[in-house]
């Protein structure tokens, strides 16, 4: 008789299910990235759930571990000429379908938890207000504590742009990251809880550049506008105004000059004051000079000042950890509002129901799918045999 019949054949089990995991995770992969990249109406509702697929490999290693088991409990259990008289043959193919339908069903109900949704259709929502850059200086001066013994410059500069989102209304805003390069870090939106989340994220370390030039803030700021779609614009800079590079009121007055208001709003003090230095976000002592001599930072008011007369826009400054924005704000609500168009995906139709079907569907026929070999299989294994 064919004792074989009794055991698991692990090695080509295990061909098969690395074959069907690299099917699965190309075509899987290669749809994620059509649909984000291709398809502008598409989303997850909970992209987080999509970390538990990372967790199919540990149900590969579980479904193997018991297979081993099994042939070594049956091995133990009787010699191999007694196995056809008191065990059921098993298949192997059984097996590996029962895994399967296991497998994908799992898969299927994550997908459902993370909420596939689809835009049934667009639609043009017009507010009135005006785009505006804030120009976020990120540079090492911006860790000192003149402001606030608790808080940074930095830290400051950012709850007050969150509060300054807190009062904006149909308005656009944008953030540009800025020490010796610029970057765009929240390009123009309406979006102000993704602004926020996004503006968390903001540090010195993101800077391998350092430095300030306020000119080349100003310039990315600028160039961020479409300066042809008729709205008003405004750019707000917030940094202790140690500009290392110059030509930043010749940016300012060239913003002007192309109808976009220049702001200012001024982080720190007059008086001078050490900069913490960190390693890995430890803080590790006072920042030196090549010389060893501690390097002190001081606000520039005045620099500051010049660049708002120029820019045609107030010069605000910290107080403490508060940043007053009520005349920052008149000023702004002085300038007219134009209507902004924002295409809009009306609504998202829920698509997880098809993924809860074909998921508890699979895991149905795996649970009264028997490992068993049926009757006449058997036979002509033990004919052939």
């Amino acid at each position: 008789m064919a004792t074989g019949l009794h055991k698991y054949d692990v090695k080509n089990l295990l061909v098969a299910t690395l074959a069907w995991e690299l099917i699965f995770w190309l075509v899987y992969l290669s749809l994620f990235y059509y649909m984000y990249d291709k398809v502008d109406a598409f989303q997850f509702e909970n992209p987080k759930y999509l970390y538990l697929l990372l967790g199919i490999p540990a149900l590969i290693a579980g479904y193997f571990t018991i297979l081993r088991w099994k042939n070594r409990m049956f091995t133990n259990f009787a010699e191999s000429r007694l196995l056809p008289y008191i065990t059921l043959p098993v298949s192997s193919i059984k097996s590996f379908s029962k895994f399967f339908l296991f497998r994908n069903g799992i898969a299927f109900l994550i997908l459902a938890l993370a909420n596939p949704q689809y835009g049934r259709g667009q639609s043009k929502a017009v507010s009135e207000g005006i785009e505006m850059m804030i120009a976020l200086d990120i540079s090492n001066s911006m860790r000192a504590l003149d402001l606030d013994r608790k808080k940074d410059r930095l830290q400051i500069a950012k709850l007050a742009t969150e509060q300054l989102m807190n009062s904006l209304h149909g308005d656009k805003i944008g953030i540009v990251a800025f020490a010796g390069e610029a970057f765009i870090q929240v390009p123009l939106t309406t979006d102000y809880q993704a602004a926020k989340m996004f503006l968390a994220g903001i540090r010195p370390e993101m800077m391998t550049h350092q430095g300030t030039d306020i000119a080349l803030a100003i310039d990315k700021s600028l160039n961020t506008f479409d300066m042809t779609n008729g709205v008003n614009k405004a750019i707000i800079v917030m940094s202790d105004g140690e500009d290392h590079e110059g030509g930043a009121v010749e940016a300012a007055t060239l913003a002007r000059e192309n109808g976009v208001i220049v702001a200012t709003v001024g982080m720190g003090t007059t008086n001078e004051t050490p900069i913490p230095e960190y390693e890995n976000g430890i803080l590790t002592g006072l920042k030196k000079d090549e010389s060893g001599n501690t390097v002190y930072t001081r606000l520039n008011s005045d620099m500051l000042r010049e660049i708002a007369m120029a820019g045609g826009g107030p010069y605000t400054q910290a107080e403490g950890s508060f940043v007053n924005f009520d005349g920052l704000l008149d000023e702004i609500k002085k300038i007219e509002k134009s209507e902004i168009d924002s295409m809009i995906y009306a609504d998202y139709e829920d698509q997880y129901q098809w993924f809860l079907f074909l998921g508890l569907l699979m895991l149905a026929f795996e649970f009264f799918l028997s490992e068993n070999r049926s009757g006449i299989i058997h036979k002509l294994s033990e004919y052939n045999g």
